[in-house]
């Protein structure tokens, strides 16, 4: 999977987690690194560069993470492009 691939399923992940618990908790890197089946390294990197952007909030050592409404937002925006991207290319074809 690439980089942006793993990007937006990182902030997918954590956008369920926010979105389908009256009180989201913190989600750990380890459940994420098994989950998107790469090395616990990169996916710390991942979430460094996510926070640096103000899509995710973590905690010093990338242990745990909760996306933002700008992740949220973010994420719906992508959405939207890519729908908009595949009708497009419908009416083309």
């Amino acid at each position: 999977m690439s980089m942006p691939d793993l990007k937006c399923e990182i902030l997918r992940i954590l956008a369920e987690n926010a979105l389908n618990n009256v009180s989201p908790c913190v989600m750990d890197s380890d459940n994420l690194s098994k989950t998107l089946d790469i090395n616990l390294a990169a996916t710390k990197q991942l979430l460094n560069v996510l926070h640096a952007s103000g899509l995710i909030i973590t905690n010093m050592d990338s242990q745990y993470s909760l996306i933002t409404q700008e992740g949220i937002h973010w994420l719906k925006r992508m959405a939207f492009s890519v729908q908009n991207s595949k009708d497009s290319q419908q009416a083309l074809g």
